[in-house]
């Protein structure tokens, strides 16, 4: 079965519309900084950012990262050649076609994993999860944004669920119930309560 494109729920957010995910007003309540800010990446940190789209975000996490490496990756080719442009000046991003459920890293080669409005977008959300664990290195962070404002919403309680059992636990909630941050840290294996038996 192929990818569903489309603005609806369930369906993958289409290059085609890409530069309304630029819109300047965006800012008003989702400025770039605060969102890199809540992902606490080092100066030297290795950082991918799955789902990049159009590269909003992108940028001001290369700007967040100088002496570390910034991977963005996107399914579809059309939004990374529309974010290239956005980071032409950083020598340490690379930009990478991939499916969020297979990510093509080695275990625990990256320090931060930033994930916008994307989760929700993806059949298959528990191997996306099982594998951002999987490429973080214990004691990394993966930050998830959400907003009611679009048709994939997840409420923080059930993003929780979703996430937890997969080798992480929650550091913080940011924002509100409609438009929020959920940061979570990578458990080392064996120290995480929450997980069934065949999670471990």
């Amino acid at each position: 079965m192929g990818t569903d494109y489309g603005v609806g729920r369930g369906k993958v957010f289409p290059a085609a519309k890409a530069r309304s995910l630029l819109n300047p007003a965006r800012r008003i309540v989702q400025p770039p900084r605060r969102v890199v800010d809540a992902l606490g990446a080092a100066p030297d940190a290795r950082v991918l950012e799955i789902g990049c789209g159009p590269g909003y975000f992108s940028p001001t996490i290369a700007l967040a990262v100088p002496r570390g490496e910034v991977v963005l990756a996107d399914l579809q080719q059309e939004m990374l050649s529309l974010v290239r442009d956005r980071v032409s000046s950083c020598d340490h991003v690379q930009l990478v076609q991939l499916d969020a459920t297979q990510l093509s890293f080695g275990d625990a080669t990256f320090d931060a994993v930033l994930v916008v409005l994307m989760l929700g977008e993806v059949p298959g959300r528990d191997r996306c999860l099982s594998e951002i664990r999987r490429i973080l290195r214990p004691g990394g962070v993966v930050l998830f944004v959400e907003s009611r404002r679009d048709s994939d919403f997840i409420r923080r309680s059930d993003l929780r669920a979703l996430v937890e059992p997969h080798g992480f636990e929650l550091d913080r909630f940011r924002g509100w119930a409609w438009e929020y941050s959920a940061r979570f840290l990578a458990v080392p294996d064996g120290r995480h309560s929450g997980a069934t038996s065949e999670q471990r």
